[in-house]
């Protein structure tokens, strides 16, 4: 059985209509239909939601269907996220090779490498689809989110709570209060 015609199987006897998988998908309703008339291939990240929504193993969904497989096979490429991480990994050793290499003193670059980052940090945050980014997130990456973010942010906390500190010692002992 093709995948379009297990996908439309599949979505009819859950009573749901090509919009309802639609929006559970974060895609558009003409995408499920192209699907189910078999003029498009779903992705391999679609196939895999598609199983898990539906509760069947990947192998009843595409049992079958020659054309996915073949197609599965030849597009196996990077997800946006894979992309970022390989990415910044390899740029990061570059640029950390060039720098070392013109032995750059990182303890007077490293604070301008981190509050750039911030920014693009930040710059990131608001450049999400914050709403599809809740509906994914399960609550192992949440927990894990959370942990990352804490790790991160106690050592600028222990800076910035140091400086203070250390400016309103300096400030006492030159008379300012």
């Amino acid at each position: 059985m093709k995948i379009g015609e297990q996908l439309k199987k599949q979505r009819e006897l859950n009573h749901w209509s090509q919009q309802k998988l639609a929006d559970q998908l974060h895609i558009s309703r003409q995408s499920i239909s192209k699907w189910e008339q078999g003029t498009a291939l779903p992705s391999f990240a679609n196939v895999v939601a598609i199983s898990d929504l539906f509760n069947i193993t990947l192998d009843e969904l595409i049992r079958g269907d020659e054309e996915l497989m073949r197609d599965l096979k030849e597009n196996q490429t990077f997800t946006p996220v894979e992309k970022i991480v390989w990415l910044s990994i390899g740029i990061a050793i570059i640029v950390f090779a060039v720098l070392f290499s013109f032995k750059a003193d990182f303890n007077q670059i490293t604070p301008w490498l981190q509050g750039i980052g911030i920014l693009f940090l930040i710059a990131l945050f608001f450049s999400l689809d914050w709403q599809k980014i809740n509906q994914a997130l399960s609550k192992k990456a949440i927990v894990l989110a959370i942990v990352a973010g804490v790790l991160l942010l106690i050592p600028y906390l222990n800076d910035t709570i140091i400086s203070f500190f250390k400016g309103l010692s300096d400030g006492y002992h030159a008379g300012w209060f």
